[in-house]
């Protein structure tokens, strides 16, 4: 079981507001979720093989090609707003 203080912690590892009500809301969707992995973890399983891997299937690979070209490419570095030598600057997303 997860308590409210720990909920709580992670919120603040994760950066992550949260009110009353979604605590409250999310302490008991969590339960939900280990009860079920209580549940399953509970199953007799001896009657069945492990198995080593998921589906066997071949994997379709595409070559890799070139979609965009030079002219259009600097085309598009020309009018973005932000730029650094080929490199478009967005703005930072991530803040310390």
């Amino acid at each position: 079981m997860i308590t409210k203080k720990q909920l709580e912690y992670l919120a603040e590892l994760a950066k992550i507001e949260l009110d009353e009500k979604e605590v409250d809301k999310l302490l008991k969707d969590i339960q939900k979720i280990l009860d079920y992995v209580n549940e399953i973890q509970n199953l007799d399983l001896n009657e069945f093989e492990p198995m080593i891997g998921g589906a066997i299937q071949s994997l379709f690979l595409r070559e890799d090609t070139k979609k965009v070209s030079n002219e259009i490419r600097q085309k598009i570095i020309e009018q973005f707003p932000e730029k650094l030598k080929n490199y478009l600057k967005v703005p930072r997303i991530i803040k310390k």
